[in-house]
């Protein structure tokens, strides 16, 4: 049986930008290889019919409910994200109605769970391999943006007993995740460069079993050529017992009217003979009906190898496909967490320096009330420091003019 799959991920800002270029296709994706373009007009939102600002989307939901008037803090979470979906093998056995009323059953689910209101987007994604939904949730509650409470661990554990449960009631054959588990949560990258290193693995053992099968083949195929050159050696008896009756029909050469005169122990000799004749043609016989089934099941055989050979060989291309699609991410992952790293503090540094640029005579309180990141505190100073040298700079100059107009005029 599959997995009902829901996967969330927390989602700021700058965050909802990058999400809002993929969800709805605006860009060329250079790290995700799995999108299929001719697919794309497949896709669609349950929730709104034409593409969107995700920011301004979220930005509107938070105003209309929000009571207080303290401004939102740049770093918090805007949106919850779900990633519903489910296996391969699940949905192949849906047809088109039916995947899309797995989605809007998941919508329903949680819409009713956390507000209508409160769905920014539900995008499905029909172009990649695998069908699923992004469903931002902006996790409002008594006018307050507070994710940290509406999706505490108690919820988490919540979606993931309930939302098979709900599944299940509309008929689709799903189950619970592992429970108890103490895997980390992964992003939507790595959930797929996970969910292709389960289908290699799936491959790979299905590999095993072509090879395994494969052997068989070929040991039945040897095992007939056996019993076939068996068959070869009694056919060579048979031969033999034609060449006795041949010397027999000679050696019967004196005939009085219709009788044959034969002395006793010929006699008893020829129907020695006789016997083990027909007993060797009866023998011929069975064993030539039992080649020709021999012969008809070897040629199965052969083609049964053959196409084993065929599947073998497209199953080891897609093997290293796979393989390579799953390299490919890892790397992507690993380039975009090295850039996130190296390059956050150096932004909130240059932030920082421009922001003192408006602030020419910066102190320490006015550090503290207009800079709240330590970086961006570093920049400030660094800026100030620069303009106290430059003023010595300007200072000296104007000193070293004055003394050189005083010594002329003396």
């Amino acid at each position: 049986m599959s997995f009902a799959i829901c996967r969330m991920e927390k989602m700021k800002s700058h965050d909802l930008k990058g999400m809002q270029f993929h969800n709805q296709r605006e860009r060329e994706s250079k790290t995700n290889p799995d999108i299929d373009k001719k697919r794309s007009h497949l896709n669609y939102d349950l929730v709104n019919p034409d593409k969107i600002d995700y920011n301004k989307r979220v930005k509107e939901i938070i105003e209309s409910q929000k009571t207080g008037t303290r401004k939102t803090r740049k770093d918090a979470v805007l949106v919850n994200e779900l990633l519903i979906t489910s296996d391969r093998v699940f949905f192949d056995r849906l047809n088109p109605a039916e995947e899309k009323q797995f989605f809007e059953e998941s919508y329903k689910l949680f819409a009713d769970r956390y507000g209508e209101k409160n769905i920014a987007y539900a995008m499905v994604h029909m172009d990649e391999k695998t069908p699923h939904m992004h469903l931002g949730v902006v996790p409002m509650r008594d006018g307050k943006l507070q994710g940290k409470h509406v999706f505490d661990r108690n919820e988490l554990r919540w979606i993931q007993d309930e939302f098979p449960k709900h599944l299940q009631k509309q008929g689709f054959d799903v189950e619970r995740g592992e429970k108890g588990s103490n895997r980390e949560h992964l992003t939507t990258q790595q959930f797929k460069a996970k969910t292709l290193k389960e289908q290699v693995e799936r491959l790979e053992s299905s590999l095993s079993e072509k090879q395994a099968a494969k052997q068989e083949i070929e040991t039945s195929i040897n095992e007939i050529e056996h019993r076939l050159s068996d068959l070869g050696k009694s056919l060579d008896q048979v031969k033999k017992v034609d060449e006795i009756d041949v010397k027999l029909e000679k050696k019967m050469g004196l005939f009085a009217s219709d009788r044959v005169i034969l002395e006793r122990k010929d006699f008893e000799g020829i129907e020695t003979l006789a016997k083990a004749s027909e007993a060797l043609k009866m023998e011929n016989r069975q064993l030539k009906i039992e080649n020709q089934k021999l012969h008809d099941g070897k040629d199965k055989l052969i083609m049964e190898r053959d196409l084993v050979r065929n599947e073998n060989m497209e199953l080891k291309k897609e093997n290293k496909q796979l393989k390579k699609e799953n390299d490919f991410l890892k790397g992507t992952l690993e380039r975009v967490k090295e850039l996130y790293q190296e390059k956050l503090p150096e932004l909130a540094k240059m932030v920082g320096y421009v922001k003192a640029s408006f602030l020419d005579k910066a102190k320490e309180k006015l550090l503290k009330r207009y800079f709240t990141d330590d970086n961006e505190i570093k920049g400030a100073q660094k800026f100030a420091l620069d303009k106290q040298e430059q003023e010595k700079q300007i200072q000296s100059t104007r000193k070293r003019n004055r003394d050189r107009e005083g010594g002329l005029e003396r």
